[in-house]
């Protein structure tokens, strides 16, 4: 068992949005993030062998979900 765990719920307009934001991270997540999608709830879960790095992880995750939105409303303007 890690010593620091995470889970992170974001809720988002409709099930659509949440499932492509969980596809624009897939790739940076790799084996650190997992994530799924409950209705319009994307759901991260991390773990970590420290504190620090589960902070890390999830600050890379939430960087690239917010890279992701704000390419997605520029897109839609």
């Amino acid at each position: 068992m890690r010593a620091a765990s995470a889970e992170v719920r974001l809720t988002f307009a409709d099930a659509d949005e949440a499932h492509r934001m969980m596809r624009s991270i897939a790739p940076e997540n790799g084996a650190f993030v997992r994530a799924r999608v409950e209705g319009r709830v994307l759901v991260l879960e991390a773990d970590a062998d420290a504190p620090l790095s589960l902070l890390r992880t999830l600050d890379d995750a939430l960087a690239c979900l917010s890279a992701a939105e704000k390419a997605a409303r520029i897109t839609r303007r």
